[in-house]
């Protein structure tokens, strides 16, 4: 159940919203919404890095056999992954 809401907006911020939802064909209100949605989604769901797991499936030492070998490709994957955080912070 929606229930609405009284924000305070400064004029400048004010038109920028109205003017932005319009460019959407969306209703302030529906802006906002999308706005905090999205804002929300991006905290609860962080971009994963998966380069280090790239190449996993084959596509240069020939082929392998996944369900026996994936967890000594994981770990070399997640391995290499930590020398390069290494190399790049510095030792630990």
């Amino acid at each position: 159940m929606t229930r609405p809401t009284n924000i305070v907006l400064d004029p400048d911020l004010r038109a920028t919203a109205k003017r932005r939802a319009a460019e959407r064909g969306l209703s302030m209100s529906a802006y906002i919404r999308d706005l905090i949605r999205d804002d929300d989604a991006r905290t609860r769901a962080p971009a994963a890095d998966i380069t280090p797991i790239i190449g996993i499936l084959g596509g240069g030492g020939g082929p392998t056999d996944m369900s026996r070998d994936k967890h000594r490709l994981v770990a070399e994957a997640f391995a290499a992954q930590h020398e390069q955080r290494l190399d790049t912070h510095g030792t630990q």
